[in-house]
């Protein structure tokens, strides 16, 4: 059974952009393989929210639902250890760098960057943030349904997500670089602004 969650775990984190412990905490009950709806608990902000599935993700998680049962592995978590608890975040993380490095089997270890399990939200949030690009969309408009969907206190943390996209974002007429600059504090002298 170990070799079935860690695919569809992490693909789950990639594609609605969770916090890692989001997805390995995330309860049986918490996700509904009908509606394709995630209840997702113990946020960061203590605020909980849904998030709805697509459904290519809908559909993996009912094979893999129908793996656990047909195991009979009862635990309250969607993604439990050999033990029926949570995985840990060690060994989620490790279990993550070796998927990385079976991956990308043919480059020496040490040349091989480095990433981390939340480098999939970041992942998640840029993605967004290109299709709304692609789309031409307003995306000083759209930044309030990302924070929501992200579980975001504050637009600040998800206006961060800005700067790791490419430059052509700077150019873009979908990003009003002045409402930004207005909702964040302004940088540090010498640090650079959102337009560098």
């Amino acid at each position: 059974m170990a070799s079935k969650i860690p695919p569809v775990l992490f693909r789950l984190i990639y594609t609605c952009g969770l916090r890692p412990n989001e997805g390995r905490e995330l309860l049986r009950e918490n996700i509904n393989l009908k509606t394709g709806e995630l209840y997702i608990t113990k946020t960061k902000r203590k605020k909980d929210r849904i998030i709805v599935l697509s459904d290519d993700m809908l559909g993996l998680c009912k094979k893999y639902n129908s793996v656990l049962e047909s195991l009979k592995i009862s635990s309250k978590y969607f993604f439990p250890d050999q033990d029926g608890q949570a995985y840990t975040m060690p060994r989620l993380d490790r279990l993550f760098k070796n998927c990385w490095e079976e991956a990308n089997s043919t480059i020496p270890f040490k040349r091989l960057p480095t990433v981390r399990i939340y480098d999939l939200r970041h992942r998640f949030a840029s993605e967004v943030l290109n299709r709304w690009l692609d789309e031409k969309q307003n995306l000083y408009n759209k930044l309030p349904y990302l924070q929501a969907y992200m579980g975001h206190g504050k637009i600040s943390e998800t206006v961060y997500y800005i700067h790791i996209l490419p430059e052509r974002l700077v150019k873009s007429a979908g990003v009003d670089w002045d409402a930004l600059e207005a909702m964040i504090p302004l940088p540090m002298e010498g640090v650079g602004s959102w337009q560098e």
